[in-house]
């Protein structure tokens, strides 16, 4: 091997593979969902992936002409093709991967699918100041890639008996084993409902029963027992 050859090949790679990453990056980021605030993701990109391709470029230069055997100038094209080949196909390797971790939204021929779920708070553990956006909070966990505040609408708010019914509808967005849905009243109460939900369920419009939530710090056979109850449905997405 040429060290003069492995040297300019490279540099090569190594420029080559970190041009070829950021674009990459920016939409494997973009799927991901990372944020860009004040140009935090394109920072990363450029400051920080890009460098790290240089690199890996760079030693996968090396490599190629090691494997490519160049000793002459005229094996200059194979070595470089060879060094190209592993580091934009690690590139793209890698960036597929990524690709294929992000959550699949499950679906009802073809839409969206969405819970609707209505908590009953009995009369007497309505803080009075309910109607006051934030004192009630609700939120859904399926993940740790997706665990999204739910939008709680209080002109839509309604007395039933001796409960306040709360709605409200979340998006699916993944296909999750476990789903946990979060409920705050107020700054001191924490109540949890773990929805018996498949990874990918279907559509059904009849309600279930209404079951209890259990005090959030509490799970499994020490869980605490809670009068507020919550229903729910899946239905197609709007």
């Amino acid at each position: 091997m040429s060290w003069k050859i492995a040297i300019v090949v490279a540099l090569l790679t190594g420029i080559i593979t970190a041009l070829v990453t950021i674009p990459v990056a920016d939409h494997v980021t973009r799927m991901h969902g990372v944020s860009d605030r004040e140009g935090a993701r394109a920072m990363g990109i450029v400051f920080f992936l890009a460098p790290l391709a240089l690199v890996g470029g760079l030693l996968l230069g090396l490599l190629g002409t090691k494997l490519a055997g160049a000793v002459e100038w005229v094996q200059f094209g194979r070595a470089l093709g060879v060094s190209l080949g592993m580091s934009v196909g690690a590139v793209l390797g890698i960036a597929g991967l990524s690709l294929l971790s992000i959550p699949r939204a499950p679906e009802a021929l073809g839409t969206s699918l969405a819970l609707e779920v209505e908590v009953l708070v009995p009369r007497a553990e309505v803080p009075t100041d309910v109607r006051t956006p934030d004192v009630l909070r609700m939120s859904l966990y399926a993940g740790d890639n997706d665990n999204r505040t739910v939008a709680l609408d209080t002109a839509s708010y309604r007395e039933e008996g001796d409960v306040l019914v709360i709605p409200a509808t979340a998006t699916l967005f993944s296909r999750a084993a476990t789903r946990i849905l979060s409920f705050h009243i107020g700054t001191e109460r924490w109540l949890a409902f773990d929805l018996p939900l498949p990874p990918e369920p279907v559509a059904n419009a009849t309600w279930s029963t209404p079951a209890p939530l259990r005090d959030a710090t509490t799970s499994g056979a020490n869980s605490v027992w809670s009068a507020v109850q919550l229903r729910y449905r899946v239905v197609a997405g709007k």
